[in-house]
């Protein structure tokens, strides 16, 4: 500090009142020996206890240095413990997910050595990753992680920072819950990471973890000026902590949400921005989504050939990533793109694959859009035939666990219509349309929880 701090500061300071940057001001100048100043706080410090007291801090001379070196010491303690738990964690992880639900509730709940910070922030981060390629594998694991949070000691970790934590999980539960369309029980399970948030350190990073998730809740609700306001606060906080990861995850969630706002070019724009700030080390995963997502503006925005040539630079990293659903979208949007550049055959043959195994996988969401883009193809030449056999084969679709009966009336409209043989592009783009719309909004909700996002975009 430039000036010594007056004696109402130092009062406020001896009270625990100052905030935090203020408080390490304080602590730094009375760190230099200002004598004076260390005179004038002493009178405002907590005494020392009676009975058993140390000394106090005149009688010490007011000797910050042995104290900062025992808090040193501490510090490095505790780091040490976190490294070693830091260790411990995938193992203990591996092991916990070879149990059945019911035994990792049980486990979690009786046994110590998952009531860690790290292996909770192992969890809930594994719970997002499993997110749309198993959901409901992830809001098992997003459950477990909230009732592992509520149990991490804050003896250990203290309070605030079990509160941040909460909140994360909190968080974590909400976007799985929005993953599988449950948007009430999203809004609710936001509403209490929100709450524990304004109990914990305030620490900017968390609170921009908090609201990126909350943004793709906006956005599957159509709410999107609140998810770009959303967004725009996370960049606010990224920028200011240098952080580039962060910064390139909202740039490219806004892109994700200004594409199904129908917005491709600017979507194309920040996914575009956004892929340059992110690791691919740190996050193939979301490296991913965000390349996928871009062919696809691309290819939806006419460039086709650009899409194409992206697409081949990009595939090494979807095998890289290696998980199924990454490789039947890749497979679905080599079909779309084989379908816009006239080939055919090599693009049927690719979408009959994937909707065999979407098909298999009681993914009937995607399947029913899958088979639109094959009558794509045969509408385009002409081929009635197939396209009465492929109305046929759509009703064991129909018959699937996530498909909601908005979608079922729409699906029955083209089936008609391959009946009589009036099957035209336009009525193709309105049902995809009409489907893909309605499966992210709220106001249309699955009559059971929808098990994927084998789509051909890839939300992050």
């Amino acid at each position: 500090m430039d000036k010594h701090p007056d004696s109402t500061l130092l009062s406020t300071f001896g009270r625990g009142r100052l905030s935090r940057s203020r408080n390490r001001e304080i602590v730094r100048h009375l760190l230099a020996r200002c004598e004076s100043c260390c005179r004038t706080a002493s009178r405002y410090l907590p005494p020392a206890r009676r009975r058993g007291a140390a000394p106090s801090i005149e009688a010490q001379g007011f000797d910050y240095g042995k104290a900062f070196s025992r808090a040193w010491r501490e510090t490095e303690r505790r780091h040490g413990t976190l490294a070693a738990e830091r260790t411990a964690a995938p193992g203990l992880l591996r092991g916990l997910l070879r149990e059945t639900v019911e035994r990792q509730r049980l486990l979690a709940a009786t046994d110590s050595r998952y009531l860690t910070w790290a292996f909770c922030e192992l969890l809930l981060d594994t719970a997002r990753e499993s997110g749309f390629q198993e959901p409901a594998r992830a809001l098992d694991l997003a459950k477990l992680g909230l009732e592992i949070s509520l149990r991490v000691p804050a003896a250990v970790y203290g309070e605030s920072r079990v509160n941040d934590l909460g909140a994360r999980a909190w968080a974590g539960l909400g976007n799985a819950q929005r993953i599988r369309g449950d948007f009430h029980e999203a809004e609710e399970s936001f509403a209490k990471a929100d709450r524990l948030l304004k109990k914990g350190t305030g620490d900017p990073l968390e609170k921009a973890h908090v609201l990126l998730l909350k943004s793709s809740l906006r956005g599957n609700q159509q709410r999107f000026r609140e998810a770009f306001r959303l967004l725009d606060r996370v960049l606010v906080i990224g920028r200011k902590c240098g952080d580039r990861q962060l910064c390139g995850k909202a740039l490219i969630t806004r892109g994700f949400l200004l594409g199904i706002a129908n917005d491709p070019e600017a979507a194309i724009r920040h996914l575009t921005e956004g892929i340059r700030d992110v690791d691919p080390a740190t996050d193939s995963r979301l490296l991913v989504a965000a390349q996928h997502n871009l062919i696809l503006f691309l290819a939806e925005s006419g460039r086709y050939d650009e899409a194409r040539r992206l697409l081949e630079s990009a595939r090494p990293l979807y095998h890289q990533v290696g998980d199924r659903m990454s490789l039947l979208r890749l497979c679905w949007l080599e079909g779309k793109i084989g379908i816009a550049l006239g080939q055919f055959a090599q693009a049927e043959e690719l979408l009959r694959s994937v909707r065999t195994e979407l098909v298999e996988r009681e993914l009937g969401f995607d399947a029913a859009l899958l088979c639109l883009d094959l009558a794509n193809i045969y509408t385009r030449q002409g081929r009635s035939t197939e396209m009465r056999r492929l109305a046929e084969e759509m009703l064991p679709i129909f018959r699937s666990r996530d498909i909601h009966r908005e979608a079922i009336a729409a699906l029955l409209v083209f089936q008609k219509a391959a009946e009589m043989e009036r099957v035209t592009l336009g009525l193709i783009r309105e049902v995809s349309s009409y489907l893909k719309e309605s499966r992210s909004t709220s106001g249309l909700r699955p009559d059971r929880p929808e098990k994927s996002a084998g789509s051909p975009s890839a939300r992050p």
